[in-house]
């Protein structure tokens, strides 16, 4: 009876919302529901399958750090694990918004490691990105304030036209958490697998059905890659990446 009711009450609050609201809901299930088809037949891994039974150094990324739309908190520890385990020293973010992500993955990496990190140009930033609040002269700002800044590189550009070639292999963890539509997930994927390097590894954020776009574009441009799907987080990964 209980799930009666939340049915009930989700489907309320479609219509409350009017018929303009109605339509796009409409229009945009079938893109929805296509991906979460795509996503339901990815195999399933396990945060056991991906690193060894030890103890791991994590720390968890104070609040401040961690916008709405930054990398959630479980995912971040995710990152953390992985890089200690793998002997992880370079990494490579596509998307880096705050910084908050940056921070972390750049405090989880060796002395001598590095991370490089991608996002738009001001202006670009300006024009096009969210929320209100957020303005681009605070895109990197976590990471700038970070005890380890001095290992990241921040490029600002747009990613669709970013030329890889200089760091063609040279990272052992590449996270693409860029925009959410289906041309930049397509792009971002082709310069992520180019990014990475024999035997590291790809990971994908916000790996859901209501990023249809995204899903589709990942998918697309990961097409003969054996990619799974990383239970309990909004991860994709790909593994031990062979060239």
């Amino acid at each position: 009876m209980s799930h009666l009711r939340s049915e009930a009450r989700a489907v309320w609050s479609v219509l409350a919302d009017g018929p303009v609201a109605l339509g796009r809901r409409l229009v945009k299930e079938p893109f929805v529901l296509a991906a979460a088809h795509r996503i339901d037949a990815r195999p399933k891994c396990e945060l056991a399958d991906l690193v060894a039974p030890a103890t791991y150094p994590v720390t968890l990324a104070p609040r401040t750090g961690r916008h709405a739309w930054s990398l959630g908190a479980a995912e971040q520890l995710v990152i953390e694990m992985l890089i200690a385990d793998r002997s992880m020293r370079t990494a490579f973010e596509i998307g880096t918004f705050n910084g908050g992500t940056t921070a972390v993955i750049a405090e989880a990496l060796p002395a001598d490691g590095a991370v490089v990190t991608l996002d738009l140009p001001d202006a670009q930033f300006s024009a096009t990105q969210g929320p209100s609040s957020f303005t681009a002269a605070d895109v990197g700002a976590v990471h700038r304030a970070s005890r380890a800044a001095s290992k990241v590189t921040q490029l600002r550009e747009d990613s669709l036209a970013f030329d890889p070639t200089p760091w063609d292999g040279w990272a052992d963890l590449v996270l693409v958490d860029g925009a959410h539509d289906y041309e930049h997930g397509f792009q971002d994927t082709l310069t992520a697998l180019r990014l990475v390097r024999s035997g590291g590894m790809v990971l994908w954020d916000d790996f859901d059905p209501y990023w249809h776009g995204l899903v589709h574009g990942v998918l697309d441009a990961a097409e003969g890659w054996t990619t799974a799907k990383l239970v309990g987080t909004s991860l994709l990964v790909l593994d031990q990446v062979t060239k």
